[in-house]
């Protein structure tokens, strides 16, 4: 799953605070190398958390709420489903 990922949670946070960051930017702050952060940032890309728009040579990331949201919730069932006694 994207967000078993502590470096992908990073990522949404900083994301929740900003309307959209570079992958420069995000590299930047978190510590890691463009070529990490954008692996990183495909994943969250897929599965629709996080959109992506370019702007010549530099891509921009934001994220996206409602998916965010839709996310943490089937989260919340699995683990409810997984932890019952």
């Amino acid at each position: 799953m994207a967000l078993a990922d502590p470096t992908r949670l990073q990522v949404v946070e900083l994301l929740a605070n900003s309307s959209q960051m570079s992958t420069s930017d995000l590299a930047e702050l978190l510590g890691t190398s463009l070529s990490l952060t954008c692996h990183h940032l495909k994943q969250l890309v897929e599965v629709g958390i996080v959109e992506k728009r370019k702007d010549g040579q530099t891509k921009f990331f934001s994220l996206d709420r409602e998916a965010l949201s839709l996310a943490l919730i089937d989260v919340k069932a699995f683990s409810a489903q997984q932890f019952q006694p």
